[in-house]
């Protein structure tokens, strides 16, 4: 059923800005000719773009090759989960529950067939809190493997050391885990001393971020909203979403101290839910930027809380013959239309049909533009430059309209094929003046999507 719900938009999905530019990234591995990445900006940790570059040999450069690491770091994903919830809990019924959520939710699947970093983050995430009861230092090995890739792992962390006290760790199975952490670690160390110096991926990072401070008080009401408004597309609807917060309130209320001993798994319960809510409640004071993304990391324990509830009142129902099928047959029946809609790519989320804009159409128009081609851009530069990667057309970032007319004015009438991408919008109008101002005129070439094409000709140029 995952696999199913996911394998469309592998090949439907086009490129958003981001995942155009780490794909970049990963073909500038794959051909060798920049294999540290030392002329490219990198502000994050490069296990993706490693991994994404082993694909590319395989398939040729096609956009799914770069998405097919997150879909099966996704489609395995399912399997973990129920794997955790099993190795925590003891119970089938929470795992299967846990997986079939996980399988069925409009969130995960649109972001399995992508290029972002995150699917991948948390593949290693879950594999590395399902090693910890018995394998700590696989689990180390595993959590270093989430920090090369997205720094975020480090979230993570509290959840980890949190199951591992419950699960009565000693010093020497920490030491464990610390001697499996330690050689990723060391190796990203490694590849940043190498390619730009101590520090310098952390320091891009934050550069990029614009640093870190808790929100104004005028924040607050707006930035919930949005946090909400996102949260509901992990189940698809609404009622879906009040219902289990409802039900995450009725776990902690089963959770009786009297009865701590003799139902040791309701601690469980209270460790996870009291994770994503200092979860939810960091990312809104802290002004991170409200993206879908950042919920990602979340999908595994709403999983398991999904299953913990269902589990829960299947046990509640016990009398009712065939309770079990029946609760599993109305949650597909509640979660289907939300995962047709995220198979389909409905949800302002992850994976979208018309994520690059028309960028990719528009590229294909240039391909046989001869060497010293320029197109000039203020709005799509990262999908150019990979859907231009390794073509004779030189992308020309613009920061205001300004700088066009003194670039034509300089280099304008040197012969050289010159375009301009611009939206059909009034946001276009300063460009258009800039471009006739310098004695120029523009002649429409394409258009798709939201970009429009066009050559810069000098005025008194005869078809």
């Amino acid at each position: 059923m995952a696999l199913l719900l996911r394998l469309p938009g592998l090949f439907a999905n086009t490129f958003a800005a981001d995942e155009a530019l780490f794909a970049s990234w990963a073909r500038w591995i794959a051909v060798w000719r920049d294999p540290l990445l030392q002329g490219q900006p990198v502000d994050k940790p490069p296990l993706l773009f490693y991994t994404q570059a082993l694909f590319y040999p395989l398939f040729g450069p096609v956009t799914w090759a770069a998405r097919l690491p997150n879909l099966l770091a996704s489609v395995l994903l399912v399997p973990l989960v129920a794997i955790w919830a099993w190795r925590l809990y003891r119970d089938g019924k929470t795992a299967v529950f846990a997986a079939l959520f996980l399988a069925l939710s409009p969130l995960a699947i649109q972001f399995s067939a992508t290029a972002f970093i995150d699917p991948l983050l948390i593949f290693w995430l879950v594999t590395a809190v399902a090693q910890q009861p018995r394998r700590p230092f696989a689990s180390g090995f595993l959590f270093g493997l989430a920090v090369a890739s997205k720094y975020q792992a480090v979230l993570w962390w509290p959840l980890l050391a949190l199951l591992a006290w419950q699960q009565g760790w000693s010093w020497a199975q920490w030491r464990r885990w610390l001697a499996g952490l330690l050689p990723p670690l060391a190796v990203l160390l490694l590849w940043s001393m190498a390619r730009s110096g101590m520090g310098a991926l952390w320091s891009a990072q934050m550069q990029n971020y614009g640093g870190l401070r808790l929100i104004w008080s005028w924040e607050l009401w707006p930035r919930a909203q949005g946090w909400l408004q996102m949260g509901h597309w992990l189940w698809g609807n609404w009622v879906l979403f009040g219902l289990f917060g409802a039900g995450l309130f009725w776990l902690l209320v089963r959770q009786i101290p009297a009865q701590a001993k003799a139902r040791p798994h309701k601690a469980l319960d209270a460790t996870l839910i009291l994770f994503l809510l200092g979860y939810g409640v960091l990312h809104w004071l802290l002004a991170v930027p409200i993206w879908d993304r950042y919920l990602l990391p979340l999908l595994p324990l709403v999983a398991m809380l999904t299953g913990r509830i269902i589990s829960a009142l299947g046990q509640q129902a016990a009398k009712i013959k065939s309770a079990s099928p029946l609760l599993t047959i109305l949650l597909i029946f509640l979660l289907l239309p939300g995962a047709w809609g995220g198979m389909n790519g409905r949800f302002p989320s992850g994976g979208q049909r018309n994520a690059d804009q028309g960028a990719a159409v528009v590229a294909a128009s240039l391909i046989d533009a001869p060497y010293g081609t320029v197109l000039y851009d203020h709005w799509w530069s990262w999908q150019w430059r990979y859907h231009l990667f390794d073509r004779r057309v030189f992308v020309n970032w613009l920061p205001y309209p300004a700088a066009l007319a003194a670039e034509l004015a300089v280099f304008g009438q040197d012969g050289n094929p010159r375009y301009l991408a611009l939206p059909p919008t009034t946001a276009a109008a300063p460009f258009q003046r800039a471009v006739s101002e310098a004695g120029f005129r523009l002649e429409r070439v394409t258009a798709a999507g939201d970009i429009v094409l066009y050559r810069i000709l000098p005025i008194n140029h005869e078809p």
